[in-house]
């Protein structure tokens, strides 16, 4: 029977982050999709950096900005009792950062489908920015944010250089199933290393299945 403890601590991690990232994407969605000068442009080419650069470069930076040293890592471990380095925290940190750019591009592409026309209509019809957000918009781009969710929790739970750099490999603490995969492999222990793999493969087949499901409508749309 092999030892699922990296089954648990991954899905642990990312179903936390995925919370994270859900509520901090709508969010800055909310507050960003409207905008469109230099500022809201940098702030989003900011956003979406982790899926230009290496996951081990953001793990570096990570580790240099949450080291117990810094001003922001000793305001975690001394202030809030959530020290980063070598911490299942870290591990969820690393997976909030490399996720979050596909929940935020997924949700504000939501938001910016929506018919100005009809937003329009309902502030004539006295509708405040509130009501019209969490009536309109929200449910209009429930599609978007479901399939944002999903890629985002299925980027989470397959993080691996992020979270080497920051949380390290510490058995049943921060192995997380990428992980232990790698050091499965690096031991000469292929056969159960193949189980985790294929349970990956699965699991983001059925990610990619279901967002296809949701988007059904609109590849009919397109044809």
């Amino acid at each position: 029977m092999p030892d699922v403890t990296p089954f648990w601590i991954s899905l642990r991690v990312a179903i936390i982050s995925t919370i994270i990232v859900t509520i901090l994407g709508i969010v800055i969605s909310r507050w960003l999709y409207k905008r469109h000068g230099f500022i809201a442009r940098l702030l989003e080419s900011m956003i979406v950096l982790p899926i230009v650069l290496p996951p081990t470069v953001m793990g570096f930076i990570l580790l240099i900005v949450f080291s117990p040293r810094s001003i922001i890592g000793s305001f975690f471990t001394d202030i809030l009792h959530l020290p980063v380095v070598f911490t299942l925290t870290g591990a969820v940190l690393a997976s909030i950062i490399v996720s979050f750019p596909l929940m935020y591009q997924h949700t504000v592409q939501g938001f910016r489908s929506i018919d100005n026309k009809m937003l329009n209509t309902a502030r004539t019809m006295g509708a405040s920015e509130r009501k019209i957000f969490f009536e309109i918009i929200l449910p209009l781009s429930k599609r978007p944010i479901l399939s944002g969710i999903m890629m985002s929790f299925a980027r989470a739970i397959g993080e691996f250089g992020a979270t080497l750099m920051v949380a390290g490999y510490i058995p049943n603490k921060t192995n997380t199933l990428p992980l232990e995969i790698y050091f499965l492999v690096e031991q000469g222990k292929e056969n159960q290393a193949w189980l985790w793999v294929l349970v990956l493969v699965a699991f983001a087949v059925t990610v990619i299945g279901t967002i296809n499901v949701l988007n059904k409508d609109v590849y009919r749309e397109v044809r």
